[in-house]
């Protein structure tokens, strides 16, 4: 084994990347270390690795060890895994939108079983392929990916990708405008409402879209009416807060943040208040009950 070989193996063991965040910071020592990590592991080079907990223990992810080993661990986005627990059953469906690299989806995988379906939405051509890769190594065959932003509308979007130097998960329509920049490229994009009509309705629906989670939210009223899914939204800024918060109101839903924290981004979960799991509040979270509607402070 050469020296890169075996950096590359110890980058991915827990107590190896610990360290490593501890001495990064040193001076001289963290400098010298970065050097070394960045001969060791070439720009946008990726390996497999099993998660080691949570719902996906055991799954595979082609990961790039500089940003996406926490994927790896079991305990990401634990809230997220708890709603996904609390709200699916086998034969659920779940449309998973700004899927990135599949992780959720992969989770929800385990539980909606053979019998459900998940439908994984990624703007993002490249992630969309990953998202297939791992579809693929994990023999998920209920899991469909659609290479397109979801929108209020069917047509076409500017979309500008984040940067190869990231994990590609910021991502965001961009403005016709900008579609001279060389990381804006053009996409079809789709209404929920629109998918709806040819697909299974949805079980629960997760969104993840960088800002635009009211834009989603326009387009699938419809779905919300007929289906009355479950939703978990990922909140990125103030006025998205008050966007999501007053539709979903307005539409009959039980609002709950999954974390007590303020800050943004913050997921959100909302179940019709027809649904007799609406008076479960998550742990950690707060209820958002009919005395205290949007916005919230």
């Amino acid at each position: 084994m050469n020296w890169r070989a075996g950096i590359q193996k110890l980058i991915v063991w827990p107590p190896a990347r610990q360290l490593h965040t501890l001495l990064i910071h040193v001076p001289i020592i963290g400098t010298a270390l970065t050097k070394l990590t960045q001969r060791a592991v070439p720009r946008e080079m990726r390996i497999w690795v099993d998660i080691r907990a949570g719902l996906g223990k055991g799954l595979a992810l082609h990961l790039d060890p500089r940003f996406e080993m926490d994927y790896a661990s079991g305990k990401y986005e634990m809230q997220i895994q708890k709603a996904l627990s609390a709200h699916l059953q086998p034969d659920s469906v779940v449309y998973d939108v700004g899927a990135h690299i599949g992780v959720v989806s992969i989770f929800a995988s385990e539980i909606v079983c053979a019998t459900g379906a998940i439908y994984a939405f990624e703007a993002d051509p490249e992630n969309a392929k990953r998202i297939e890769e791992h579809v693929q190594r994990n023999h998920l065959a209920q899991t469909r990916v659609f290479s397109c932003a979801v929108w209020s509308s069917d047509g076409q979007l500017s979309f500008e990708r984040a940067s190869a130097g990231s994990s590609r998960n910021q991502g965001s329509v961009a403005a016709a405008s900008d579609r001279t920049k060389q990381d804006v490229i053009i996409i079809e994009s789709i209404s929920l409402d629109s998918f709806a009509q040819r697909h299974l309705p949805p079980t629960l629906i997760k969104i993840d879209v960088e800002g635009a989670e009211a834009e989603v939210l326009r387009g699938a009223e419809q779905t919300l009416s007929r289906s009355h899914p479950v939703v978990i939204c990922e909140v990125h800024h103030k006025q998205a807060e008050e966007d999501v918060c007053r539709w979903l109101s307005q539409q009959g839903y039980s609002l709950e943040w999954l974390t007590g924290f303020p800050e943004f981004p913050r997921h959100l979960l909302a179940i019709p208040i027809s649904d007799p799991s609406s008076g479960l509040t998550g742990a950690g979270g707060s209820r958002i009950g009919p005395e205290k509607r949007p916005p919230i402070e």
